[in-house]
């Protein structure tokens, strides 16, 4: 049976995630995923690319080497073990994983928020202030969408959860609410 992409992010992120927090290098690992994360965002061939069956090993040995180049002893063997075994279509899937599961263990949530104008920086602190206490989180980065159709308060998305305190929600219960 052959496993999903998910689940093999799941596995190796997890397992990359164990293996920084054991050796102590958490915060160095983070930052090289990140940037790995990016370069794989940034080139969407690039995996497609290092999976080709018609490149020879020596034709993909320089994108490897520059993939590894100042990253971390657990990353730089992340990188060669999943090209080793064929799976460098799952790296993004993998770095996700890391991501998310480093989030987890740090309590950081990432939060949409809908509104009718950008929110200022004092609101936003406000607001992540608000989100972090009713979400449980030590710390919550908003990533702030302007739609002026909202009309007026705030749509946030975080953890799964969707909190609509939107005047356009507002005016559609009161006209279901007339509608009968």
């Amino acid at each position: 049976m052959a496993l999903d992409k998910y689940t093999i992010g799941q596995r190796y992120g997890t397992a990359l995630l164990d293996l920084a927090t054991e050796q102590g290098t958490i915060d160095a690992v983070y930052a090289d995923v990140a940037a790995l994360q990016q370069v794989f965002a940034d080139t969407p061939t690039l995996a497609a690319t290092l999976t080709n069956a018609t490149l020879t090993l020596e034709q993909k040995q320089p994108i490897l080497t520059s993939l590894q180049q100042g990253a971390t002893d657990s990353v730089k063997n992340l990188i060669q073990m999943v090209f080793d075994y064929g799976r460098m279509n799952e790296m993004p899937f993998i770095l996700a994983a890391f991501m998310q599961r480093y989030d987890q263990v740090n309590g950081i949530v990432h939060a949409k928020v809908t509104s009718a104008v950008a929110l200022t920086t004092e609101q936003q602190q406000a607001l992540s202030t608000q989100l972090a206490t009713r979400l449980g989180a030590k710390q919550i980065t908003i990533d702030n969408t302007v739609d002026e159709a909202v009309i007026g308060g705030v749509i946030v998305e975080a953890n799964n959860l969707v909190i609509d305190g939107s005047i356009r929600s507002k005016l559609a219960q009161v006209r279901q609410l007339l509608l009968g």
